[in-house]
């Protein structure tokens, strides 16, 4: 068998292991093509997810995602009515600080710290959402945060000097799946009149339902929502 003929075998095996396991944190796909490995929650594990993030193989996947991110934008440079859509939380702000301090926090807990606007970003992503906000796209951040944070999560962004163009966050009491609450804001952004180039997010709920030319999933091995 030629080399390119086990070249493809080994890829593809390698993409069906990961796939049986719900080990795909990071990947760049057409949107449509979406799909949430089976196992995908039961992988997730607050302590050694939080371990992982301080791997060079973490490193090397989330900078992987946002150079996927990066190249899909650049093909559109000059567009007019372009855009971006982001997740926050451990795409945009990193809550690994009251993850190490509360690795078994509930809700309630999380959300506190939310309050406290103390996050900071991660810088690949800041840095992209800022290089492509400079070059015509507007920047929309979705979230699964609720309404009563936004004055905190405005002041954390601001403090962390994010630019963007528009917040959309969860109805406080709307207990809903992260989808069906992010999938129609997307619809909303585009009967704006926009064309979401690339929608960013760590969790496979920030992604599926479409809406968007490139789906950009970066690595959290800490939890999963739904």
């Amino acid at each position: 068998m030629s080399t390119a003929g086990n070249t493809i075998i080994c890829s593809t095996l390698a993409l069906l292991v990961a796939l049986s396991t719900g080990a795909i944190p990071a990947t760049s796909s057409p949107c449509q093509d979406i799909k949430v490995p089976p196992d995908a929650e039961k992988s997730a594990n607050r302590r050694t997810g939080l371990e992982f993030t301080y791997t060079s193989e973490y490193s090397r996947e989330f900078y992987q995602a946002i150079r996927s991110a990066k190249e899909a934008c650049q093909k559109h440079l000059g567009e007019p009515h372009v855009a971006i859509v982001s997740d926050i939380d451990e795409t945009l702000l990193d809550n690994r600080e009251e993850i190490k301090r509360h690795p078994d926090f509930t809700r309630p807990q999380f959300w506190s710290w939310m309050g406290e606007s103390k996050a900071p970003v991660l810088k690949p992503t800041a840095r992209f959402l800022a290089w492509a906000r400079a070059h015509g796209f507007a920047i929309f951040l979705v979230t699964g945060r609720q309404e009563y944070l936004r004055p905190a999560t405005i002041l954390n962004l601001v403090l962390d000097r994010v630019a963007y163009d528009g917040l959309f966050m969860r109805e406080t009491g709307n207990d809903q799946q992260a989808e069906t609450i992010k999938l129609p804001y997307r619809e909303a952004i585009e009967k704006m009149g926009f064309k979401i180039i690339v929608n960013i997010g760590d969790q496979w709920s920030d992604l599926t339902g479409g809406h968007a030319e490139n789906c950009i999933k970066l690595p959290n091995r800490m939890y999963f929502i739904r």
